[in-house]
C-alpha cells in the first residue's frame, strides 16, 4: 500500500546534488518520507558491485503503490551508465520515481541535469566559499525566521570554520538556544565550541569501545591547566560531531564509501568513524554534543566545579550513555 504521505503525482525522476551536505541530506529524508520504507531501493555505484539503475527502475515491486529508486554518489555514474538513465527517462516506468543524489559538478551542461530537467526537478545546493560562510549562516537563521547579526555569523565562523556540517549543527543550536531572540556574540562564546582539525585517536578510540575509565584517563593524562580541559573538549566535540554525521548518513543507507566521500575521509578514518557510529544511537551522539557545550560553559565559568573534574563527569555521561 502507498504511504499516506506520498502525493497522487511524483515527478519520473529527482536529481538534488550539491557541496552542502546538511541540505542534500535534508532533500534525501524529505524524498524517503514519501513512500513507504518497503516502496525504497537503495543504490551506491563506484563499489565493487556493478549497479543498474535501468534494471532497478524497471523492475516489478513487491508492494502495490509507487515505488523509489534511490541512487546515492550519483556523479560516481560512468558515461554509459548516464547514457543508460538518459534513455530510460525518455519513456520512464509509470510507477517508478528515480531520486539521484550526489556532491559536486552537476551544471547545466550536465547530460544527467538535462535529461531530469526534461520531465522532473533539479536542485543544487552548494556549500559557501569561505567568503561566503558567514552569509550562509545567516541564511540558515532566516530559514528559521530568526535574525542574525553579521558580527555573530563571522564569529561562528572564526570559531567552527567553514565546514557547513559543523557550521550547521552549531547554528541550530544556537537557533534553539536564542529561540526567538537576536542571538549576540557572547551567545556564541558561551555556547559553541572551537573546532580543532586533531584526530585523537587514542581518546575517541576508547570513546567508541564505550570504555570510560579508558576516556577519562587518556584525556586527562595531560591536563593541568583550565585551557588543556579546553583543548580536549575541542578535540573531542569535533570526533563526535563527525561521528554523528556518520550515523546520519548510515541511518539513511550510506555505506562507508559513502560516508568516506561525504566527510572527505580516506578509507582507514572513515572505517573507524563508521565502526563508532554504530556503536551508538544518532540520538544519543546528539545528546553527546549537547553534553559537550554544556562542559565547555561549564568550564569558561559556569560552574564553580574544578575544571578537570567536570571533564570527568561528562566524559563518563558521553561514554555510558
Amino acid at each position: 500500500m502507498a504511504s499516506a504521505n506520498a502525493p497522487a503525482e511524483m515527478k519520473p525522476a529527482y536529481l538534488i546534488a550539491g557541496t552542502d551536505w546538511p541540505k542534500v541530506d535534508a532533500a534525501i529524508t524529505r524524498l524517503r518520507a514519501r513512500f513507504d520504507p518497503e516502496s525504497v531501493e537503495q543504490l551506491s555505484p563506484g563499489g565493487e558491485e556493478p549497479v543498474d539503475v535501468v534494471a532497478a527502475c524497471n523492475a516489478l515491486g513487491l508492494f502495490p503503490g509507487r515505488r523509489l529508486v534511490l541512487v546515492r554518489n550519483a556523479e560516481e555514474l560512468d558515461d554509459e551508465a548516464v547514457a543508460a538513465i538518459a534513455d530510460y527517462l525518455k519513456a520512464p516506468a509509470p510507477d517508478t520515481t528515480l531520486g539521484l543524489f550526489g556532491g559536486a559538478g552537476f551544471g547545466p551542461k550536465n547530460p544527467l541535469v538535462q535529461a531530469v530537467e526534461a520531465v522532473g526537478e533539479v536542485r543544487v545546493f552548494d556549500a559557501p566559499e569561505r567568503k561566503q560562510a558567514a552569509d550562509w549562516v545567516v541564511r540558515r537563521f532566516a530559514e528559521a525566521r530568526t535574525q542574525c547579526p553579521p558580527a555573530v555569523a563571522r564569529r561562528l565562523v572564526e570559531l567552527v570554520g567553514e565546514d557547513v556540517g559543523d557550521l550547521a549543527l552549531e547554528t541550530d543550536k544556537l537557533i534553539a538556544y536564542c529561540g526567538d531572540q537576536v542571538p549576540e556574540v557572547e551567545d556564541v562564546e558561551r555556547l559553541v565550541i572551537p573546532s580543532i582539525d586533531i584526530k585523537p585517536w587514542d581518546i575517541t578510540d576508547a570513546w567508541g569501545r564505550r570504555d570510560a575509565a579508558a576516556v577519562i584517563g587518556l584525556a586527562t593524562a595531560d591536563v593541568e591547566r583550565r585551557e588543556d580541559v579546553g583543548r580536549v573538549i575541542a578535540q573531542l566535540a569535533a570526533h563526535v560531531r563527525r561521528v554523528h554525521r556518520a550515523s546520519v548518513l548510515v541511518e539513511a543507507g550510506a555505506t562507508q564509501a559513502d560516508v568516506a566521500r561525504e566527510l572527505g575521509l580516506k578509507p582507514f578514518p572513515a572505517q573507524k568513524l563508521v565502526g563508532q557510529a554504530r556503536r551508538f544511537e544518532p540520538a544519543e551522539l546528539g545528546r553527546a554534543i549537547v553534553r559537550l557545550a554544556e562542559l565547555d560553559l561549564a568550564v569558561k565559568g559556569g560552574s564553580r566545579v574544578d575544571p578537570r573534574f567536570e571533564l570527568e563527569l561528562a566524559l563518563a555521561d558521553i561514554t555510558g550513555g
